[in-house]
């Protein structure tokens, strides 16, 4: 019996035959070999700013916001404008650029914060945020995952929802936001 080989995961786009992007007509203006081996040949392909912007990738999940006409949210939101920066993440958890971008949120709540940002945010992928003025003694950074993000109006922001990923996150934000009440 043969093993079946596991086929190596690159970016639909990108043709091995004539070695370009399929996306970019006019080609890629960045450093080439780093794009190549991190995005094109290699396993993090969905974080690429071209693959993100294509309109074949499915990354914008606004149906995800409501499910069935119900809201989703299972803590109450409260409004409130916080800067914060934040790193995205890739699969294995590594950072995928050096400089963090920045949000405000719009709204918080212990399980979770919307955003606004310049960066779309794809499904499911993971951010590392820091806020620029820590919350409280306890809540200064943190890690999410993106629930959903959508363009705004002016095709410049995105908003985000994510979810807090961890136990003292979700703690920290509850006595925030109780000793605002």
């Amino acid at each position: 019996m043969k093993k079946k080989e596991k086929t190596k995961r690159i970016c639909p786009y990108w043709s091995q035959q004539e070695h370009v992007c399929e996306i970019q007509e006019e080609g890629l203006f960045i450093p080439m070999d780093d794009h190549l081996r991190i995005y094109c040949t290699g396993t993090e392909f969905n974080l690429c700013r071209q693959y993100l912007l294509s309109k074949k990738s499915n990354v914008l999940e606004t149906e995800n916001q409501k499910k069935d006409g119900q809201e989703r949210r299972q803590s109450p939101r409260i409004e409130t404008t916080r800067r914060l920066n934040f790193i995205r993440l890739s699969d294995s958890g590594n950072p995928v650029s050096v400089h963090p971008s920045i949000a405000s949120t719009l709204d918080l709540s212990s399980g979770g914060m919307r955003l606004s940002t310049r960066e779309l945010l794809m499904y499911e992928s993971m951010i590392q945020f820091q806020f620029n003025t820590p919350l409280s003694t306890s809540l200064l950074t943190g890690l999410a995952m993106v629930k959903w993000c959508t363009p705004t109006e002016n095709d410049l922001q995105y908003q985000a929802g994510v979810s807090f990923q961890s136990d003292n996150i979700i703690e920290a934000v509850d006595q925030y936001l109780c000793s605002q009440a």
